[in-house]
């Protein structure tokens, strides 16, 4: 819905003044009111009535349109105590990938003995708004969804909290910072290509494909092994079409080396950090510790879900 013209001024008032971050309680200086467009026809009507009423001398005319009038009055009322002493906090919000939503959760107190209804929150870039009812003394926690389409820190932009009941002849709002962000991991490369051959080993040697002295198992293909692994013989033997892949034992092969100078120089940096991200969901998965080396910053080889949050970390604030 298109703002109204005074609520544009509104909005360019509030942003000449510093805005509140954090909790924020709604009072009559922070909370607006005025007319919504069915309020505004509304008003129309009445002056309608009115002039009526004066040029034709209708006593019921006139008792009709002040009692209008009134209701309309009361409305406005109830509107501004539906936002009044609302206490607004800032919640949290879990990191994402580049595309997909990011879910801020806001918390809504009502300390006071009446009931809210319809308060709706909105931000800019959400498709719709969300709506809570409040029962006296009740918390109520609101998910906003806002798209994401770049990697690194995403600020909460402002939230509308704003009401039109209980008639919808008024609009009554306050405008709210929460301060919250969140990290947005890159997108990983897709399709996935598969997770390099370069290991750390002892003394910091490195080595591809260590630890690969004696065949263990034979095993079907699977997408991202090594072509060298692929075991030609035993394929001859059975006369299969199946491709198999070798398992070698006997030896440590050392920890994965995800290095972001070791890829081809064509690619872009966006592209690399979009592989390395890749990757370290592939070594997540694969049960192995693995180092990332990013140009300026080196993190050693680790695993486990902290060892992945700090590597996509450091991925998503890189400044390529």
């Amino acid at each position: 819905m298109t703002a109204l013209p005074l609520e544009r001024l509104s909005r360019w008032v509030a942003d000449r003044r510093r805005t509140r971050r954090g909790e924020l309680r709604l009072t009559h200086r922070n909370v607006y009111v005025l007319p919504s467009r069915p309020g505004m026809l509304y008003a129309l009507v009445l002056l309608t009535m009115l002039v009526a009423s004066i040029n034709y001398a209708l006593s019921l005319g006139f008792m009709l349109t002040f009692l209008l009038g009134a209701v309309a009055v009361v409305a406005m009322l109830h509107a501004f105590r539906n936002l009044a002493s609302l206490v607004l906090r800032p919640g949290r919000a879990e990191p994402v990938f580049a595309g997909q939503p990011a879910e801020f959760s806001l918390q809504l107190a009502n300390p006071g003995r009446g009931e809210r209804f319809a308060i709706r929150l909105a931000s800019a870039g959400m498709l719709r708004h969300e709506i809570a009812d409040l029962t006296p003394g009740a918390e109520q926690t609101v998910r906003i969804a806002v798209p994401t389409v770049r990697r690194g820190w995403l600020e909460l932009p402002r939230v509308s909290v704003w009401t039109t009941w209980p008639l919808g002849l008024w609009r009554a709002w306050a405008w709210w910072h929460p301060g919250l962000r969140v990290l947005v991991y890159p997108a990983p490369e897709t399709p996935a290509a598969p997770l390099p051959e370069t290991f750390t080993l002892a003394g910091d040697a490195r080595g591809s494909a260590g630890g690969e002295e004696d065949v263990a198992a034979i095993r079907p293909y699977r997408p991202g092994d090594s072509p060298r692994r692929i075991a030609w013989k035993a394929m001859a033997r059975t006369a299969s079409d199946e491709l198999l892949t070798k398992e070698f034992g006997g030896g440590d092969r050392g920890d994965l080396r995800l290095d972001w100078h070791a890829l081809p120089a064509q690619m872009d940096p966006e592209a690399r950090i979009s592989r390395l991200t890749r990757w370290v969901l592939d070594a997540d998965t694969s049960a192995t510790r693995w180092a990332l080396v990013l140009p300026g910053r080196s993190i050693d080889a680790d695993a486990g879900p902290e060892h992945r949050a700090r590597c996509l970390e450091a991925l998503a604030v890189l400044e390529a």
